[in-house]
């Protein structure tokens, strides 16, 4: 396995990936190679497009110090420039090419405003459909990717979906609920949490209107917690301190083992998406950790993720960006903490039984299995 060295998302090197151009280690008994990129803490576009060069560049040397054969080579984008160091590294080594779809390239980027250089999306474009053609299998994450990409001319044939997945026994962590929030001083409080990217997809500018009007309801006892990093989080922040709300608390992004702790202390996770209809397309594996952590879920985002949620009965839905739903739903579940608890352990048994990564892993492999010389 290649991946970049650590650094998202304050564009800094972790600690231990510092220095050199590869770093060898074994994850959970996998071999993996982190490869240097261009990082820095400043965002620009120009920035943007070295960091995805220089990981193209650097992952297609990474993968030819690997002797041997290879049968298949899996590239998974965003970003796209990680597609062409795949069927790059493909083609050197006579393998087949899978190409992983997690995220729908350019077509979000232009939504959220991220690319708007007519130029940089006619290339975006012409590279993506370059991909799409020269797979030998295209693996989607949703039935909307599925649909939105052989809309473009690919062959269903050659488009299998493998959805995300989840740990369930690395996001239960019971025991933690009470150690931690008496260590937020939140031992009494009904805890409503976010624990993820703080960015534009996310359209977490609710989350505080949905605290402030709590707030002037009176309900002390209601508290929201905010685990992250991001570029949204500093507006965030000011945005709270400006409408005088001191029903949340915000938290630096921490490891995923604290992450898990936090997920665990909480009363309700919420797993909110922005008001755009490409959204729509999305399932957040956010989603299913959230339901593996036996959390009842409060779930912005329709379409197949809202069906999903219908179907294990793990929780509610509330429309994108509506904190006067969200307030409403908080509510309702801090009221009838017995429907609330039968949602939680829905959930938790839902992607047990449906979306552990074990499963997903095997739907991958049979995958794979298709197109082996």
């Amino acid at each position: 396995m290649i991946a970049e060295k650590s650094n998202h998302p304050e564009g800094v090197f972790f600690e231990g990936f510092e220095n050199g151009l590869f770093i060898d280690q074994l994850y959970k008994g996998i071999p993996v190679t982190y490869s240097w990129v261009y990082a820095r803490p400043e965002k620009s576009f120009l920035g943007r497009i070295l960091f995805y060069v220089t990981f193209m560049l650097s992952a297609i040397v990474a993968a030819l110090r690997v002797k041997g054969k290879f049968d298949i080579v899996c590239a998974s984008s965003p970003p796209l420039f990680v597609g062409i160091s795949g069927w790059i590294v493909a083609l050197f080594k006579k393998a087949r090419f899978v190409f992983d779809v997690r995220d729908l390239w350019p077509e979000v980027a232009v939504k959220m405003g991220e690319l708007n250089n007519k130029i940089a999306i006619t290339i975006a474009e012409k590279i993506e459909n370059f991909l799409y053609n020269k797979a030998d299998l295209i693996t989607v994450v949703t039935k909307s990717f599925k649909k939105s990409i052989s809309q473009k001319g690919i062959s269903e044939n050659k488009i299998d979906i493998v959805t995300n997945g989840t740990d369930p026994v690395l996001f239960y962590l019971d025991e933690a609920k009470q150690t931690l929030r008496h260590k937020l001083g939140l031992q009494n409080s009904f805890l409503v949490s976010y624990i993820g990217n703080i960015g534009l997809a996310q359209g977490l500018d609710h989350i505080i209107n949905a605290a402030s009007l709590i707030q002037e309801k009176g309900l002390n006892n209601i508290s929201f917690l905010i685990v992250g990093d991001g570029p949204k989080k500093d507006e965030l922040k000011l945005e709270s301190k400006e409408k005088s709300v001191i029903n949340i608390t915000f938290i630096d992004r921490v490891a995923l083992n604290k992450a898990i702790e936090y997920m665990n202390a909480s009363d309700v996770l919420l797993v909110p998406l922005a008001d755009d209809p490409i959204y729509s397309q999305f399932i957040p594996s956010k989603l299913f950790d959230s339901m593996a952590a036996a959390k009842p879920i409060l779930l912005s985002v329709n379409g197949e993720s809202k069906s999903i949620l219908e179907k294990a009965e793990a929780g509610v839905y509330y429309e994108a960006e509506n904190e006067r739903q969200l307030v409403d739903a908080i509510i309702w579940l801090k009221e009838h903490a017995e429907e609330a608890g039968i949602m939680a352990k829905n959930g938790r048994t839902f992607v047990k039984n449906n979306y552990s990564r074990d499963i997903q892993a095997q739907h991958m492999l049979n995958s794979f299995k298709k197109i082996s010389f």
